[in-house]
């Protein structure tokens, strides 16, 4: 795999600040990231290269994302497959440039029709289960977007997620949409349980026994969650889906150094003498979760094994089948 520099480099400069903001963490959402990546696809389709030059940027572009962001979330690699197969596939293409932009747009068009049917799905069940206060853990866009478009405002209570500053991002679209937000302590999340009808997690990744994958702490709301009979929803498309499980493989433990987070200003010479390595990835199990909200309603944990099996029988290495 090319470096990261070397890859920023195979890339128009008007999207260099996009590969910039994925690889350092300055933008937080696998959905926010596909969305980027296609741009960078976009752009390089656009250049005055070689058709053949356009796809092998494409590709080791497309390669480093699967092998870097890729490695947390799957999704990353479903929707770079999709975006590109068409191109993989069809040795015939006559204009890269061309197939390049009408792939994207047709894969966006596609994610666009989901994220609306999840966020329908997601009204009905505050609707049919009268919710009226929520928690919600670590950005996710499908989160944001659900909970922003609800009509009725509700209370949103907010840990703030340190370990990335995952809550942040959804103050100003949850305050603009109406709702009554609470920006709390992640350490505090057991102290107001009681006072909540449903929490809610995006996912990123998800297998098909009904696990879920979110950033630290998702494990831990979800124990409290169970332990305090509060429903736990994971809001994801099937994207998301891992089906690299039922082959025995399985994620790689990913990790983080939280030295520049949790001790700044500490003197060097006792913070040279600290781990600050903490793990960053964790697993939600089936029996913590009440169900996933996805583009084909709400699948129970326990029968998200079917619901991605079908899928998957719809969906091929680089490309949908008819």
């Amino acid at each position: 795999m090319l470096k990261r520099d070397e890859v920023r480099g195979l890339l128009p400069y008007k999207v260099q600040s996009q590969f910039d903001d994925i690889a350092l963490g300055r933008v937080l959402g696998a959905s926010r990231h596909i969305r980027m990546i296609g741009d960078m696809f976009t752009a390089v389709g656009r250049e005055e290269l070689p058709d053949e030059e356009k796809l092998k940027r494409c590709l080791l572009v497309g390669d480093y994302f699967k092998e870097t962001r890729g490695k947390s979330s799957y999704a990353i690699i479903n929707a770079i497959n999709l975006m590109l197969g068409p191109l993989c596939k069809n040795s015939e293409v006559k204009d890269t440039g061309e197939c390049i932009e009408n792939s994207i747009k047709e894969y966006f068009e596609s994610s666009k029709k989901d994220t609306q049917r999840i966020i329908s799905c997601f009204k009905n069940i505050v609707d049919r289960k009268h919710i009226k206060t929520l928690m919600v853990y670590d950005y996710s866009s499908t989160v944001e977007k659900c909970v922003a478009a609800l009509e009725t405002p509700v209370e949103v209570y907010i840990p703030e997620s340190r370990v990335i500053d995952g809550g942040k991002p959804f103050v100003k679209p949850f305050v603009t949409a109406g709702h009554k937000v609470h920006f709390i302590a992640d350490a505090a999340m057991l102290t107001v349980i009681r006072k909540i009808d449903a929490v809610l997690i995006g996912a990123e990744t998800f297998y098909p026994d009904g696990s879920a994958f979110n950033m630290v702490g998702s494990d831990l709301l979800a124990e409290i969650s169970d332990l305090y009979d509060v429903p736990y929803y994971v809001l994801t498309p099937f994207l998301k889906v891992d089906m690299r499980f039922c082959q025995g493989v399985f994620k790689e433990v990913i990790e983080a150094d939280l030295a520049q987070r949790l001790a700044e200003g500490w003197d060097e010479s006792i913070k040279e003498k600290v781990d600050f390595h903490s793990l960053e990835l964790v697993r939600i199990p089936p029996r913590h979760i009440e169900g996933f909200v996805t583009e084909q309603g709400l699948i129970p944990a326990a029968a998200m094994f079917q619901a991605a099996l079908a899928y998957e029988e719809k969906v091929s290495l680089g490309g949908r089948k008819k």
